[in-house]
């Protein structure tokens, strides 16, 4: 699910305040989470390599579609990718897996591109740029 909508508060009640959009023909999800950065450091006094969990990096990703101009979740989608300012590239995701698990992410949506070649079904791609951690429901 999309919405334009950024939650109050960044957690389950937060995002779960929101309404979701669907975003239909999904066929491939970006990854779920992102991945902290280690900070090291060369300890002369002990000789060793010292290492520190350091900051996180949200990541990047594509939401894969199959194109369908009428659906309401790749609309906005398309709408955030179009905007000019940084409040209107902005949405908040959710990810459901088959086991009721949902992943919450912030992302700023940076193209929504429809591609296709003879043969095969017409797609969109649209990156999006995670900021903020996610969150696991």
């Amino acid at each position: 699910g999309v919405s334009a909508t950024l939650p109050a508060t960044l957690d389950s009640t937060g995002f779960g305040a929101l309404t979701m959009t669907s975003g239909g023909k999904l066929s491939a999800p970006p990854p779920m989470s992102g991945k902290k950065d280690v900070a090291t450091f060369d300890n002369l006094s002990t000789g060793e390599e010292e290492k520190l969990v350091d900051m996180l990096r949200a990541g990047s990703g594509d939401l894969v579609f199959g194109y369908d101009e009428t659906d309401a979740g790749q609309t906005i989608l398309g709408t955030a990718a179009d905007a000019s300012t940084d409040a209107g590239s902005k949405v908040a995701l959710a990810f459901t897996l088959n086991s009721g698990t949902i992943f919450y992410r912030l992302a700023i949506i940076t193209s929504h591109t429809p591609q296709g070649s003879v043969g095969n079904v017409l797609t969109a791609t649209c990156n999006c740029e995670f900021y903020r951690k996610h969150v696991k429901v």
